[in-house]
């Protein structure tokens, strides 16, 4: 660009000037003068019409991994699995008191479980009719394992799940409607317990997710 004009200030200075082949000396040193002038300005002008880049785009913050490794239960943070119906007090023809352990019965914490018989296997052995979800403890039944198939059961805490099958035996109808023993009652009353929509055993070879608050 500055050379275009360069070339047009030498066209109207020898315009004005057509009897002189040279430029004498003044003349040279004035040109000189004015050609370097005119490159600064230009030069200043070309880095003022330059654009600026645009800042750097940040990139989010990926938010952080959740952890699923099965981690051990914990009050508010636990789920017991039953080969018996989940109740208030132990018996042995096949009633779990929550959160006892025994012969037919587990309960684990926050985590993910690909095999449910993995995870619970002594109430998949014995034919999985009763759970007990504590307060602040979400969790969601898979009907195949590695979390596939259908959604068989989503639930938050507090809760008791007893199969349905079992609903009108005498040995075990009652414990839906018992009144427990201290804490038990406070957290599981008797509008918390449900049966089950569908037979459970078949729960038995799912997977299951368990979240808590």
């Amino acid at each position: 660009m500055w050379s275009i004009l360069i070339s047009l200030l030498l066209f109207f200075i020898l315009k004005k000037s057509p009897s002189e082949s040279v430029f004498n000396c003044t003349q040279k040193e004035s040109i000189d003068s004015l050609i370097v002038n005119i490159r600064r300005d230009l030069d200043q002008c070309c880095n003022c019409r330059k654009e600026v880049p645009p800042p750097p785009i940040k990139e989010p913050t990926p938010p952080p991994v959740e952890d699923t490794r099965p981690k051990g239960p914990s009050e508010n943070c636990r789920v017991h699995f039953s080969g018996g119906i989940m109740g208030g007090e132990y018996d042995p023809v096949g009633i779990s008191k929550i959160y006892v352990t025994d012969d037919f019965s587990e309960y684990v914490g926050s985590g993910e479980y690909p095999s449910n018989e993995a995870a619970f296997p002594k109430a998949v052995d014995k034919s999985f009719d009763g759970i007990a979800i504590d307060k602040g403890t979400h969790l969601i039944i898979y009907s195949q394992p590695n979390f596939a198939g259908t959604v068989l059961l989503d639930i938050k805490g507090p809760a008791i799940i007893n199969n349905v099958l079992l609903k009108d035996n005498p040995n075990y109808t009652h414990c839906n409607t018992d009144t427990y023993p201290g804490e038990l009652q406070r957290n599981y009353p008797q509008s918390v317990r449900k049966w089950s929509r569908t037979d459970m055993r078949p729960w038995s070879f799912g997977s299951c997710k368990i979240t808590c608050d």
